[in-house]
Order: structure tokens, then C-alpha cells, then sequence
């Protein structure tokens, strides 16, 4: 005896084949949607979803990776997930490639951000991948990330941003060499004392602007807090080049500081560290780095304890 389908229940019996299900969802669903050649990584169907994502004129997944993925970091990733679900195909029958986040330039020039997966069906000879926009809900997320990880005062990276991107550094390249410096502002107090905070506040914008003009753009810049900054960089070749940097730092530190027509002079002292040979971890590192700066700081011959302002029509000096 037939019954009527419960609440929540499929009546297939009333469902069309599986193959015009398939054409349909396939057709209407609004997420990027290709089916894949393994064989020459040919594009074979798309649905409109993925033209709205990509050029129509993109043949090959190896075409998307090139022309379409704009980051080179994703592109390397790509590559690698595709090559290691290859080598697993006499192994098993489907490998999947797990969530990665790409960065996609489209024919109308945006660049749209897609959550990327996919299953490779090794013995069918095909992979069928997604590629989700989640363009705004990462974007928002991103600006949100950006004002957590940012010192509100100067704009440069804050202590949360600076373990965030350590972690960043280790996880890319667990092998590459780290330099850290660790900056104290000298003579800085008397500035808020004689001039007010709000001179102090200018005077460190202008300083953390111009230690960001002074390093690579790889580099990193943080006000760790008060008068103190640090500068994280990735990927150095020495620790020749991470005093030759800060002796640069140094003496940009030393030029005078020009905000509301006084010129103020300052000073810095600045130790360094470097990883994996002073530490393993940021925490070290960075202990390694301020015993530095207070053994250069006690060498140092004795500093002016107070700020000489001259008066100038001069704007702060960048």
C-alpha cells in the first residue's frame, strides 16, 4: 500500500531522471561549478556561476592557476594540492583537495575571493571543483583582522599583529632565517612633559612612518607600546645585513622631528635577534632583542636627557 510522504521527507517518485537533476542543479546553482579532464586538465562544462568568477576564455585548470590567480603564494598551493591528489590516483579512487582560499581576477577586471574545492574521480578520468565567492564575507573579515592587528595611534602593526605574522613567517618557511628589532625612543618623555601629549602623539606618527619608509616591504612594523617599536624581517640573510639595518634605522631616528613649528631631537637605541640562532620562538627572540638594546644603550656615551626644540616653519619631516 502507498502512503503519502511524511513532512520532511522526499517523494522521489515524483522527482525527474537523475540526469536532466543533475543538468538542472548543475545549471542553477549559484556557485562556481566545473567539471575537469584529468587528462590534459581541459575545462570541459562550466555552469554560469564560474563565469561570473572567471573568463569564459580560460580553457585549463593550469590556465585559471596562471592568468586568473593573481597571488603567487596561492598559485604554489594549487599546484601542489593537484600534484599530490595525482600521485595518490593508483592508491585510491577519489582524492579530494581540501578548502583553499584563492584570489581570482575575473573578465571584468575584479578580483573575487572563492573557497576552492574539489574531488578528483581518478578511474572516471574527471574532477569536478567548486569555487564559492565569498568575496564580502572575507573582505569584512579582513578589515576587521586589519583594525585587531593595527595600532591605532601610529597605524603600524600592534603586538597581536606581530604574533600573527611570526606565525605566518613560520608556517610559509620554517627554515628561513628571522631578524627582530627591538627600537626605544630616547628623550622622548621630556617631549610630552614640556610639550603636551598631543605633540608626543605627533611626533610618534611621524617616527612610525618613517621607519616604514625605511625598510623592504616585507618587513614589519609595530609599536609594541609607549615609545617602543619593533621591526620583524622575514627571510634575512644575516646577521651582517640585521646590523647593517639597524644602524640605517639609527640614524633616521636621529633626524630632528619637526610638528608644530618646533624641531624636536631624538634618539634611539635598538637591539636585534635572530631566528633559529637566538631562539626558537618570538618570545626569545624578542628578550634576546631588548637585552641587546639595553646593553647598546648602557654603552652608549651618556645621552641628553632632555629635548632641545627650535622653532621652524618647517612640516613634521617624514
Amino acid at each position: 500500500m502507498n502512503t503519502a510522504p511524511q513532512l520532511g521527507e522526499i517523494d522521489f517518485n515524483s522527482l525527474p531522471d537523475l540526469g536532466t537533476l543533475g543538468q538542472t542543479l548543475f545549471s542553477k546553482v549559484p556557485i562556481g561549478t566545473v567539471v575537469v579532464r584529468l587528462s590534459d586538465h581541459q575545462i570541459i562544462l562550466r555552469n554560469p556561476a564560474f563565469s561570473l568568477i572567471a573568463d569564459d576564455r580560460i580553457e585549463t585548470i593550469v590556465d585559471l592557476i596562471d592568468r586568473s590567480c593573481v597571488d603567487l603564494k596561492q598559485q604554489e598551493q594549487f599546484r601542489a594540492q593537484i600534484a599530490h591528489a595525482r600521485s595518490r590516483a593508483d592508491l585510491e579512487e577519489t582524492s579530494e583537495l581540501s578548502g583553499l582560499v584563492l584570489d581570482i581576477k575575473g573578465a571584468d577586471g575584479k578580483v573575487r575571493i572563492v573557497q576552492h574545492y574539489a574531488l578528483m574521480f581518478h578511474k572516471m578520468g574527471i574532477a569536478i571543483g567548486i569555487f564559492h565567492d565569498i568575496s564580502d564575507i572575507k573582505r569584512k573579515y579582513r578589515a576587521l583582522q586589519k583594525d585587531a592587528f593595527t595600532d591605532e595611534l601610529t597605524g603600524v602593526g600592534n603586538r597581536r599583529g606581530l604574533m600573527e605574522r611570526w606565525s605566518e613567517e613560520i608556517e610559509d618557511d620554517p627554515t628561513q632565517t628571522i631578524g627582530f628589532l627591538m627600537i626605544d625612543l630616547d628623550r622622548f618623555k621630556p617631549i610630552n612633559d614640556t610639550y603636551g601629549h598631543a605633540t608626543g602623539d605627533n611626533v610618534l606618527r611621524a617616527l612610525a612612518l618613517r621607519l616604514r619608509k625605511n625598510i623592504r616591504k616585507s618587513d614589519y612594523v609595530v609599536r609594541l607600546g609607549g615609545d617602543e617599536f619593533g621591526v620583524l624581517l622575514p627571510d634575512i640573510e644575516s646577521r651582517t645585513m640585521l646590523d647593517t639595518i639597524r644602524n640605517k634605522l639609527l640614524a633616521t631616528l636621529s633626524r630632528p622631528v619637526v610638528v608644530n613649528n618646533i624641531k624636536l631631537t631624538l634618539s634611539g637605541s635598538i637591539g636585534g635577534g635572530l631566528y633559529p640562532e637566538d631562539g626558537k620562538d618570538l618570545a626569545t627572540i624578542m628578550v634576546h632583542a631588548d637585552h641587546s638594546m639595553y646593553s647598546n644603550k648602557k654603552n652608549t656615551p651618556a645621552r641628553k636627557r632632555s629635548s632641545k626644540p627650535t622653532t621652524s616653519s618647517k612640516e613634521p619631516t617624514p
